[in-house]
């Protein structure tokens, strides 16, 4: 079995937490050579994991290394600076790209830590690899007082739903953002 490390987010992570954002988002696949016309997005995006003030930042991801190789990475931060991350995230956003995704609903707010984006590796999926990034955040939000934790998942991905239910996340909501239907699922640790 291959040594699996879970640690925060270091700067030379930048490329990969673009991708696990994009992945996560159904963008581009984490494996997925970067399209030409994606490129500048894409380094812009890894330009935005070092400012702390922003949702996708260094700050707020820990990587899984599988002997000492990143493969996966996960973020998730408090739901009570959601308000503000997003902004400064979204208000960026749209001045560098146009995208405008400022009208989309809350998804977290205080009393919560909300798990965000996660990604593997497709070569490395099947080791629990997942499972220990997951463990790893949820740790992170209880070191901070936090005992509700909160994400989505996107309506048609019912595997992906079944796979939280085991881990003790009940459906609450439904929620449309981002142009899709989104279930908030939600648990007390």
């Amino acid at each position: 079995m291959s040594d699996i490390n879970i640690r925060p987010a270091v700067d030379t992570d930048a490329p990969l937490i673009a991708r696990c954002v994009l992945a996560a988002m159904e963008i581009l696949d984490i494996d997925a050579p970067v399209p030409a016309d994606m490129m500048l997005s894409v380094k812009n995006l890894e330009a935005a994991t070092s400012d702390e003030k922003r949702l996708y930042s260094i700050a707020n991801t820990l990587v899984a290394e599988v002997d000492n190789e990143p493969v996966g990475c996960i973020i998730s931060y408090d739901g009570g600076n959601y308000a503000s991350l997003r902004k400064r995230t979204f208000d960026i956003l749209y001045e560098e790209s146009g995208l405008d995704l400022r009208d989309n609903p809350m998804e977290t707010g205080p009393g919560e830590y909300y798990l965000d984006c996660m990604a593997i590796r497709r070569s490395y999926r099947g080791r629990g690899i997942g499972h220990l990034l997951m463990k790893a955040a949820i740790s992170r939000g209880k070191s901070l007082g936090v005992n509700r934790f909160a994400l989505l998942v996107e309506k048609e991905h019912a595997g992906l739903g079944n796979y939280y239910a085991r881990l003790g996340f009940v459906p609450k909501e439904e929620v449309f953002a981002f142009g899709s239907k989104y279930v908030k699922m939600e648990c007390d640790f």
